[in-house]
This record gives structure tokens, C-alpha cells and sequence, in this order.
């Protein structure tokens, strides 16, 4: 089966509620994890913390296990790994989580909080400014509060949350250049699955408080109240029909206003829906950019018509980025390995098509191994992530004869692997059906 990329954001099934909660199971659950790295010692005591919280309990006093608790938390010391690490773990944490563990030691607010680079809000309340100049170094926040679901069913029983459409903003809005990615959208508590917004899914009335909540992020890069170099994913024009050319004033606004780093990868919402149309489950499929109502022409022209817009669309940069945006595809095959299948689809394949009609360079000139090294980045689950292996990533023939009929210096042999190949050449008789050819 073939699935695309999924956001790996999944909360842990339980949380700690509590300080002493914390020190209890979190804390020991991670030493588990990581147990020849880390050792938990006592300060003060000859027992470790985690010994005189689990006998304290035993005895089945609760308010003595509530104080011994406290007191074991005031005398942990910072587990010895390096602050780094712990940051690392920290980034896939709940927010409520890592609240907590800022609380339990003086090192871990200091240290480690400083060098968190990722956060996930789950619930409006969250949203408090107060506390964000702990976190200098996020990179990404995610935000699934917005989208609140009625039940636990796979339904379309959806709507805005108002508290996260008044404090989302100005929460976003504290942190300093080094935020990069900010979602916002909703996790479905049945299994955990990651939406973005999606316009048939909602009421008219929250339509509008979408196109509202769009127009204040293009209030707030024009005021410079955001850096310049946010990527705001996950939210939508709330248009399902096309209106006549240039009638859009949200997406219009938009256009002129979000960073031309992501204006240049918005997409038409009428596109997405045609491309994923016979796909059975969407709902992270469309998450990663500002989805709007315009065609693709109209976002160029206005592109060009921004300072730096013609250099950004007729760069080689640029095309390298477009080489690197084929969808790609996870595989599980029988025997329980994990494949990677990219394949162009015609958005993707069109806007490489014009580049290289409009742009005065010669893409045939360009350096083969630069070429096919922005092709493999579509392998990556993000444009910041590493390659996985060659021999798990395979290129679609369609694709890889597309691409060529476009002139790029590249040849099959470039993207076959040895079970692809019989003495150097294409093994015609290899049969992957799986590989969407």
C-alpha cells in the first residue's frame, strides 16, 4: 500500500498531569529508552529519586506520596546528557509535557528549554505569550487546536476553534527570527491524524472566519510583525468555486503579503482537489502551503510584480526547488520493508515546463550531478531532512521520461538500483507494478 508523507506529530498515549506525574513516568520511561546514555542520580540522597517516589507509593500513602514526591523532583539533578539531547526529545513532546519538564530542575529550564526548536499546541489555552522567551530557538510550532472535531468517528463533524483564532496571532507573533513553519489545523482524537483546513467540511459561517484569519497573517507580515521567511501551512481560501479572474481580494492580499518563498509554492485549491480526487484518504495532503483560489498564472503575475519576484521565478534556484517537489509515496511491501516511489504529477510538471520556457537560462547546460541531486530531494520527508538510503527510493518511468522530454541532462541508470539492473543496464523482466509506472 502507498501512503504520502504523514506528519509524525502523534501524542503519547498518556500524559503526565502532574510534577510528581512526571518525575514518576516520564522520566523513567525516557531512561528506559536511552538507559547506557543516561544515569539519574540524587544529590542529596543515597536512593534515586524514582526509588523514593515508587516506595513512597507502595506504602499507599497518598499525601506522603505527594510530598515524597516533590521532594524527590527538588533533588533530582539534570540526567547527564548533554542539553542538546534532551532538547531533541523535548521537540516531539506536548506542550503540557514540556511545561512540566521545564519545571523539574533549574538545567532543564535553562539548558534545555533555550534549544527546543519544535512546539505542539494542543489546546487553545496554550497560546500564552507569556512564557515564549524561554523557547529562542523554535523553528516550528504547530497548532492543533484550530480545527475542533465532534466525535471520535473519521466524519466531516468539524469547526473553528474561536479562542485559537484570536490568540493563534499574536501568540505566533513573539518568537523571533528563527521561526520557520507554523501549522495550523486539527488532530482527530480517533487516531491521531493530522487536517488542514478543507473548505466542504465546514459551516459558511466559519468559511468567513477563515478568509478573516488569512487577511490578518497578511496584515501581519505587511506590519513586519512575522519574520519574512514564514512558511504558514494548513490553511485555505474558503472559495469552492472559482470566481471570475482577480475578484479574490483575499488571496490576492496574500499573494502580496506572505514571503515570496511561499507565495511561490502556493497552490490552486481547485488543482489539489481534481489531482486527489479518486484518493481514498486526503487528509494530509494538501497541509503544507496556503492553499488558494487563483489559477497558477495569476499568483506568477503577481509574483513578478514583487520586489525580487522575477529573479525568485527565473532562478536556478528556483528550478532546483521545482525538481525537488515530486510527490512522493511510502511503500510497505509484504515483507514489511519501507520503500520511497516519487512521482511527478502535471502541477508540478507544468511549472517546470514554463520555467524553462520563460527563463533565459539553458537548463540542457546545467551539471548532471546537480540535476539529478535536486531530483532525489524529493525523496526527503522535508527539504531540511536527509536522503534515506538510495536503495530504498525509486523514480516512477513516467516521471523519470517526462523529465527527460524536458531536456534535463540525466539517464534512468542515474535513479536504478541493483534490482533494477542486470549487468549494469535495465533489467526489462523486473516486474514493480507498485512503482506507479
Amino acid at each position: 500500500m502507498a501512503k504520502s508523507n504523514d506528519a509524525s506529530h502523534l501524542s503519547p498515549d498518556r500524559r503526565a498531569s502532574k510534577r510528581q506525574k512526571l518525575s514518576i513516568n516520564f522520566f523513567t520511561r525516557v531512561r528506559n529508552l536511552i538507559t547506557s546514555h543516561v544515569s539519574f542520580t540524587n544529590t542529596v540522597s543515597k536512593h534515586s529519586a524514582t526509588n523514593i517516589v515508587d516506595d513512597s507509593i507502595a506504602t499507599d500513602d497518598t499525601a506522603a506520596a505527594e510530598t515524597m514526591a516533590a521532594a524527590a523532583a527538588a533533588e533530582v539533578s539534570t540526567p547527564s546528557l548533554a542539553p542538546e539531547i534532551w532538547a531533541h526529545v523535548c521537540d516531539f513532546l506536548p506542550y503540557q509535557s514540556l511545561l512540566q519538564t521545564a519545571v523539574v530542575s533549574r538545567e532543564m529550564l535553562v539548558d534545555v528549554m533555550p534549544r527546543v526548536t519544535m512546539l505542539h499546541i494542543d489546546k487553545s489555552c496554550q497560546l500564552h505569550a507569556g512564557i515564549t522567551h524561554r523557547y529562542g530557538d523554535v523553528q516550528d510550532i504547530h497548532i492543533y487546536s484550530l480545527i475542533e472535531f465532534e466525535d471520535d468517528l473519521e466524519s466531516y463533524d468539524c469547526h473553528l476553534d474561536d479562542d485559537t483564532l484570536t490568540r493563534a496571532l499574536p501568540f505566533l507573533c513573539n518568537f523571533s527570527s528563527c521561526l520557520e513553519r507554523v501549522f495550523l489545523g486539527g488532530r482527530r482524537p480517533s487516531n491521531g491524524q493530522v487536517e488542514g483546513y478543507k473548505t466542504d467540511r465546514f459551516s459558511v459561517e466559519d468559511d468567513m472566519k477563515m478568509n478573516n484569519f488569512i487577511d490578518l497573517f497578511s496584515g501581519a507580515f505587511r506590519a513586519g510583525a512575522l519574520p519574512n521567511n514564514v512558511w504558514i501551512a494548513g490553511l485555505s481560501c474558503s472559495k469552492e468555486t472559482r470566481m471570475h479572474i482577480n475578484t479574490c481580494k483575499v488571496c490576492r492580499n496574500a499573494c502580496k503579503s506572505f514571503p515570496l518563498s511561499s507565495v511561490v509554492d502556493f497552490e490552486d485549491i481547485h488543482v489539489i482537489k481534481k489531482r486527489y480526487r479518486f484518493r481514498a484518504n486526503l487528509f494530509d495532503d494538501d497541509i503544507f502551503g496556503l492553499n488558494v483560489c487563483l489559477r497558477r498564472t495569476e499568483i506568477e503575475e503577481i509574483i513578478l510584480g514583487r520586489p525580487g519576484g522575477k529573479e525568485l521565478l527565473q532562478s536556478k534556484a528556483r528550478f532546483m526547488t521545482l525538481l525537488g517537489r515530486g510527490v512522493r509515496h511510502v511503500v510497505i511491501t509484504d515483507d514489511d520493508k519501507v520503500l520511497y516511489v516519487v512521482k511527478y504529477d502535471d502541477a508540478v510538471l507544468g511549472q517546470i515546463n514554463r520555467f524553462i520556457k520563460h527563463s533565459a537560462m539553458d537548463v540542457t547546460i546545467f551539471p548532471p550531478d546537480e540535476v539529478i541531486e535536486a531530483i532525489r530531494r524529493s525523496f526527503a520527508a522535508d527539504e531540511r531532512d536527509p536522503l534515506p538510503p538510495r536503495e530504498q527510493c525509486y523514480l516512477a518511468e513516467s516521471s523519470f521520461n517526462a523529465l527527460k522530454e524536458l531536456g534535463l541532462p540525466i539517464e534512468e541508470t542515474d535513479f536504478l538500483n541493483e534490482d533494477e539492473l542486470c549487468y549494469g543496464y535495465k533489467n526489462s523482466y523486473f516486474s514493480c507494478d507498485w512503482r506507479f509506472y
